[in-house]
């Protein structure tokens, strides 16, 4: 981020004098003839733009066929961090070379669907982080560490999480469907965080170390029950990123083909920078 930071501060600074005019004002400046979108420095502000752009596709490519490719090509971590740089950077210069103007109807289109897709990206970005990603494995870990003291309490805890399973969809699941779920889901996670309590007091000498030390047993049956109801937001955040992702590919694909216009409409006209 400090890159990109940079960047943009470095080429607002460069041009600030004449991204600032209006248009009729900026033929008369004497960087027009480079920074306009046309000019030398805009046009190549375009070029590299879609270059990183084209290959911030490469991304979907690597995660499509993970199982094939070695890891040492690089994790999915690093190749999503590549994802997400090059994205914001392509854009980034995108919006330079435009000079801020959008004078076409082909301009207008191949902006606003750069714009959808860096927003949507955006949007997956922060749900995947918001994503839990370990299951019930933590809540199993849990139990293991707890079950020397208190044999009869995850035995109850544990019965009860088997008995009711988190709602899971297939991986094709459309993203309606995904979002029609939601609302099951948050019901699921709600009933473990309360059922963990009523299986909790099953138990007889958990009811005795509750007598002796309330507030104990209430942050035990709390971490229980978030540990539990971790897996159900599990299975709706990988439902959610699937449909996410699919949803994210069609946009990019028109992305791809807009810009695609555009370039061959440029070409055609002659605006082909240095070639």
């Amino acid at each position: 981020m400090l890159t990109l930071a940079l960047l943009a501060g470095a080429m607002t600074w460069r041009g600030f004098a004449y991204y600032r005019l209006d248009l009729g004002a900026r033929a008369a400046h004497p960087d027009y003839r480079l920074l306009n979108p046309a000019g030398l420095v805009g046009h190549g502000y375009g070029m590299v733009g879609t270059a990183l752009i084209i290959t911030n596709l490469a991304y979907l490519v690597r995660r499509r066929f993970a199982k094939y490719i070695p890891s040492q090509f690089g994790s999915m971590k690093a190749w999503l961090n590549a994802h997400v740089f090059t994205g914001l950077t392509g854009s980034l210069l995108v919006l330079f070379h435009s000079a801020f103007q959008l004078r076409t109807a082909i301009a207008t289109l191949t902006s606003v669907s750069l714009a959808i897709v860096v927003g949507t990206g955006l949007v997956g970005l922060y749900l995947y982080l918001l994503m839990p990603k370990a299951g019930l494995q933590p809540f199993r870990d849990r139990l293991a560490e707890i079950e020397g003291l208190l044999p009869g309490l995850v035995q109850c805890v544990d019965g009860f999480v088997r008995k009711t399973p988190a709602t899971s969809l297939p991986l094709d699941a459309g993203f309606a469907r995904t979002l029609f779920t939601i609302p099951r889901w948050a019901l699921q996670a709600r009933a473990r965080r309360r059922g963990i309590g009523a299986a909790a007091r099953e138990d007889p000498l958990f009811r005795l170390v509750a007598k002796a030390d309330a507030a104990l047993a209430r942050d035990l049956v709390g971490e229980l029950g978030d540990l539990a109801a971790a897996e159900v937001d599990t299975h709706a955040g990988r439902a959610v990123m699937g449909s996410w992702r699919s949803l994210h590919r069609f946009l990019a694909i028109l992305m791809l083909l807009s810009v695609s216009v555009h370039i061959a409409v440029a070409w055609y006209f002659g605006f082909r920078w240095i070639f």
